[in-house]
């Protein structure tokens, strides 16, 4: 048998470790060894130079396999977590180090090898999209340095070029001018999918209450210790306390996270490009590493600008690429409206994957638009000309689950007078649709796997075997980690689904798309309803506001079309909220004891804070308030900044 990939074991039970060993060696890997601490693995990982690590989580010395993850993904190296806990929290946690698998103790030889292939399998995917994103941004890069273009007309390309591979609300780029104590610098806003504003950097310093001249000093002074990297909430935090300007940009457009590359151009200038996001959790070691390779066309590019820094004052409008044909984004995002900082993240993410053949998992309340979404990355994928076949796994009965998706032979079972394809067959060469996939049966899942991974498939009563080349999209409204963990959905199948997953923002969590919205459905349904209402009121915008949407966007749809069926004129002003939702927006409720009520939004802070009281602060982790309140930590973190919480309090024993 040829050799393997060799791989280190993480384990401080030395019969665990051992059998894990055994189990390698007879399937033809190589054991570079077993470690029982961190440590010791990183001693090991320099020495032996493993191309994959099996992680324990928790370790007799006290230390986390999770505190491992961030040094192996600088190296490269995939990892599989192994542990005998699946509690969600834990599972939580393990996540946000995005492992490549994760197996549950006791464990089948055959499981471990399962995942192993997935692992591989999620790991080259990773691999070539990274490469392929690269590429693409070197090509951009060099077409505006080598573009006949005016000067402006450049650097009105970047923020659209840099935001395809780094995704980012604001981006700031400085030089330090050839004159002492001089600075040249560009700001762009992010204001939709390709739309970014100009901001002139003096009227925003005054914007944030700040003489530029007062300032300028400090910021000089502060790039030229500029080394790079990137900071993510606290840390953020920390790091903007002392520095004005960025702690009242920061406040001013709601800012929590940052990214940053410093190069020396040819002169000895430092030119420092600073990409900011309003997510906590956009950038990481890879993305810092990318902007790394990309330097000296990074380097060639700002050369140009600081060579004229008369351009640097020139009126600069932001715009589409042009070195390729312009892309009608109506059309490419067909049906999904939104600009919110939230909303756009997923607009990148759809981009980003679309091209390549990875399986995506959508993830999402009901009602937030899954099924928009998969038909998006469809539309732009190259399998665009082939079918997208939609396969909705809750409303099939379970007996006929198998013969939709994989066919039947005449004969099969009780009522199969002919033979029939399945949905994966109809879908070959193009992309299948499985919505609500948490709603399929655990002996379905099986069978799935088998596609997923092997590419062919039976009949059911059937022997011959069937080839197919078909991508997944799969979508479900379920807590997929928690159905792994009470057992309800298989672990291999969790991590094969889910290469590149796609979150989808609750309504109540872009709010600021609503009035986007609302325009979009008055447009759509007065056409349908054959009515002539073109406006919505201030009022009628203040009562979609201010209701909590817990059927997102199709309630949003129906509530509108309800509301304009009752509507004489041109303007719509007024809202059919269901009754629940019907007091008048502005109206104090108040007790029979004549005490003021508190919002739902004023009893979620006090609680919120209460459970951080009791956990000293601790979000994460086991006996953190995620964990308490049963909430992701990402879902808490983003409440905690949603509702205003300052993260800056202090608690007492």
């Amino acid at each position: 048998m040829t050799m393997k990939e060799n791989i280190l074991i993480v384990e401080d039970e030395f019969i665990v470790g051992n059998d894990l060993r055994l189990m390698l060696i007879r399937a033809g890997y190589a054991v570079c060894g077993i470690a029982a601490s961190v440590d010791e693995a990183k001693a090991m990982i320099e020495r032996n130079k493993p191309s994959w690590v099996l992680l324990d989580i928790f370790l007799l010395d006290g230390s986390l396999g999770t505190d491992l993850a961030g040094y192996l993904r600088q190296k490269n190296i995939g990892f599989i977590y192994i542990s005998a806990n699946t509690n969600q929290s834990i599972l939580e946690i393990a996540r946000a180090t995005r492992p490549y698998g994760f197996l549950v103790k006791p464990f089948r030889e055959k499981d471990l090898l399962i995942m192993l292939d997935i692992a591989r399998y999620k790991h080259q995917n990773n691999l070539q999209m990274a490469l392929q994103r690269e590429q693409l941004m070197q090509k951009q890069l060099q077409q505006i340095i080598e573009a006949p273009f005016e000067l402006a007309d450049k650097i009105a390309r970047i923020p659209d070029v840099l935001q395809t591979f780094v995704p980012f609300d604001y981006l700031h780029i400085a030089i330090t001018g050839k004159r002492p104590h001089t600075l040249e610098d560009l700001s762009f806003q992010r204001t939709g999918f390709d739309e970014y504003e100009h901001l002139d950097n003096t009227a925003l310093c005054k914007s944030l209450g700040l003489e530029r001249n007062t300032i300028l000093t400090g910021r000089i002074a502060q790039l030229e210790n500029e080394t790079g990297g990137y900071l993510s909430d606290a840390e953020f935090r920390q790091w903007i306390a002392d520095k004005i300007w960025e702690s009242k940009l920061s406040d001013h457009l709601r800012l929590n996270a940052r990214l940053a590359i410093a190069v020396t151009l040819p002169a000895g200038n430092l030119a420092v490009i600073s990409f900011y996001s309003r997510n906590a959790d956009t950038y990481t070691e890879e993305l810092f590493t990318l902007l790394g390779r990309m330097e000296n066309g990074i380097r060639q590019l700002l050369e140009q600008i600081q060579q004229k820094n008369d351009a640097l004052s020139a009126r600069i409008v932001a715009r589409k690429r042009v070195e390729k044909p312009l892309i009608d984004n109506e059309v490419l995002f067909e049906g999904i409206v939104g600009r919110s900082p939230v909303f756009l993240s997923v607009l990148h993410s759809i981009n980003m994957v679309s091209a390549a053949p990875s399986s995506v998992l959508i993830l999402g309340e009901s009602g937030t638009g899954k099924e928009l979404i998969a038909r998006c990355i469809h539309r732009q994928s190259p399998r665009k000309n082939k079918p997208l076949i939609t396969v909705n796994c809750a409303a099939l009965p379970a007996e006929l689950i198998e013969s939709e998706l994989f066919g039947h032979e005449k004969g099969a079972f009780t009522g199969a007078t002919d033979k029939r394809a399945g949905k994966f067959e109809m879908a070959d060469g193009g992309t299948i649709f499985l919505d609500e996939i948490g709603e399929l049966p655990i002996e379905s899942q099986v069978k799935l796997l088998r596609v997923l991974q092997e590419k062919e498939f039976e009949r059911v009563g059937g022997s011959k075997v069937i080839k197919v080349d078909v991508r997944v999209i799969a979508a479900t409204n379920r807590n997929l980690e928690k159905e792994v963990a009470e057992g309800r959905f298989r672990l291999d199948l969790y991590y094969r689904l889910n290469v590149f997953p796609v979150e989808l923002p609750s309504l109540r969590e872009r709010k600021e798309d609503i009035p986007l919205l609302a325009q979009h459905f008055v447009d759509k349904l007065s056409e349908k309803l054959s009515r002539n209402i073109t406006d919505i009121s201030p009022d009628a915008l203040k009562a979609l506001r201010s209701y909590d949407w817990p059927g997102n966007i199709r309630e949003m749809e129906h509530v509108m079309e309800r509301s304009l069926l009752m509507t004489t004129g041109t303007i719509l002003k007024q809202i059919m909220l269901p009754k629940m939702a019907a007091q008048p927006v502005g109206t104090t409720i108040s007790s029979a004891d004549g005490n003021r009520i508190k919002t739902l939004e004023e009893m979620e802070i006090e609680h919120i804070l209460q459970v951080l009281k009791s956990c000293k602060g601790k979000v994460c982790g086991v006996g953190g308030a995620a964990e308490l309140l049963g909430l992701p930590p990402s879902t808490l973190n983003s409440k905690i900044r949603k509702l205003g919480i300052k993260r800056d309090f202090h608690f007492k024993d």
